[in-house]
């Protein structure tokens, strides 16, 4: 008796919206109010950003070209470590496929892409990207690349819906602030490396005291009035 082939179709491997692919793409994201989208990591000493919510404001998932990659692999992809299965695409398989639709004049892809592992970043999760043109509009695929525990994502195809595919890779970036001073703020830029006073309209303090991002985490409060701060992932 011959045993029953499973046939894979590209719908199977689909999202129906930009929240439940941003789901599947971090499976374990931190644990945070509904209406928070950062919050201080005191144990480890850093911020830690809510992804779905970092990039929920910068992308929109795009299903159409999400499926014409899931097929692209079933295709004609067959080498090792894929043979065909979506589930096991890569980034080395999304820049293959990019380049063979991608805007000539920008070439494929057109700027370097997104490591978050690369630098200081505030995102919890290993988070990898490629952007790409097509049509005279900005894409990126986002994936995780498997690392140690990690579960591995294949990558994800999502339309840049901000005004600056830059926007997206703002993720060593916070602003903390106290809730009740409203001229206490604090902007923090790559990764905790700077930090600065800021007033709400953005300009710097002159002669505020300097405050290091150590001491921020380990003691959130507000030095005007000691209560807590809240902070949130840079808004662009």
């Amino acid at each position: 008796m011959s045993a029953q082939t499973l046939e894979m179709a590209a719908s199977d491997f689909l999202y129906d919206s930009t929240e439940e692919a941003l789901n599947e793409l971090f499976a374990s994201p931190p644990a945070m109010e509904a209406h928070v989208d950062a919050l201080f990591d005191k144990g480890n000493d850093t911020i830690v950003l809510d992804g779905v919510k970092f990039y929920a404001k910068r992308v929109d998932y795009h299903r159409e070209l999400d499926e014409r990659f899931v097929q692209w692999i079933m295709d004609n992809h067959q080498n090792f470590p894929v043979y065909g299965d979506p589930s096991s695409g890569d980034g080395e398989s999304l820049e293959v496929w990019a380049k063979s639709i991608t805007d000539e004049y920008f070439g494929s892809p057109y700027v370097s892409g997104i490591d978050t592992d690369g630098y200081e970043s505030f995102m919890p999760n290993g988070v990898k990207g490629q952007f790409f043109r097509y049509e005279d509009e900005t894409y990126v695929a986002l994936w995780q690349q498997c690392t140690g525990y990690r579960a591995r994502t294949r990558p994800m195809v999502f339309h840049v819906s901000c005004h600056d595919a830059d926007y997206l890779l703002d993720d060593d970036k916070a602003t903390a602030y106290c809730l009740e001073c409203e001229d206490v703020v604090f902007d923090i830029e790559s990764g905790g490396q700077h930090v600065k006073r800021i007033n709400r309209d953005g300009e710097e303090v002159d002669d505020a005291p300097e405050v290091s991002f150590d001491d921020l985490v380990a003691n959130p409060v507000c030095p005007n009035c000691h209560a807590g701060l809240r902070v949130d992932a840079w808004q662009f």
